[in-house]
């Protein structure tokens, strides 16, 4: 059984949203911002406005694509980056600890983090970052090693 991930969209939420609010942003500086800013403090902020949007696309798609997360019958991986690489890997056999954070949000879209860390490791050693069901990918990590727990309740 394999298991293959990306960060979820839902993940990134707040990202998104300010993507999505800063077209009405723009929009209302082209009608309102004459009477607010000169015409060339209105182009610096319509330049801004633009770049902020930019850059929020390029985190959300970046933070997406870059990061990918593996659980198969002998290791669990994380792999981080496009241009640099960083991976990151335990053998199902030496995993000692699996914790799952999630915050509000995160619990109320379904989202969390999942850390592994082993035997032989000091502290969190892989980490899936905003993963979709983490609760899920507990259980899973915990059939692979032998364990057989107990249904994750979804309160």
């Amino acid at each position: 059984m394999n298991y293959i991930a990306r960060p979820a969209w839902l993940n990134q939420w707040w990202q998104i949203g300010v993507m999505i609010l800063m077209p009405v942003v723009f929009i209302l500086a082209l009608l309102k911002g004459n009477q607010y800013f000169s015409p060339e403090n209105l182009r610096v902020v319509q330049v801004v406005i633009v770049g902020v949007f930019v850059y929020l696309i390029a985190v959300v798609i970046y933070r997406r694509y870059s990061w990918a997360y593996k659980i198969d019958n002998e290791t669990i991986e994380s792999r981080e980056g496009l241009i640099a690489r960083k991976v990151k890997s335990i053998r199902i056999q030496d995993l000692r600890n699996i914790n799952v954070n999630q915050s509000l949000v995160g619990r109320i879209v379904g989202v969390g983090d999942v850390e592994f860390s082993s035997a032989g490791g000091s502290g969190i050693e892989v980490t899936f970052r905003g993963v979709d069901k983490p609760l899920e990918v507990k259980a899973l990590a915990q059939r692979l090693q032998g364990h057989q727990p107990v249904k994750p309740a979804d309160a």
